[in-house]
């Protein structure tokens, strides 16, 4: 028995895995490449 997937079907699931794939590359973009907000000061100094 072979059960066939919807168009809706077909939509929500290229919607989630591309939802999925877009957060898990984000997550990995900050981990590896973190933005340099504040400058570290010499000395040990900062808040």
């Amino acid at each position: 028995m072979l059960a066939t997937l919807s168009t809706g079907g077909w939509i929500f699931m290229i919607l989630s895995i591309g939802a999925v794939t877009t957060l898990v590359i984000r997550c990995f973009k900050k981990v590896l490449f973190p933005v340099q907000d504040e400058p570290d000061l010499p000395g040990g100094l900062g808040p």
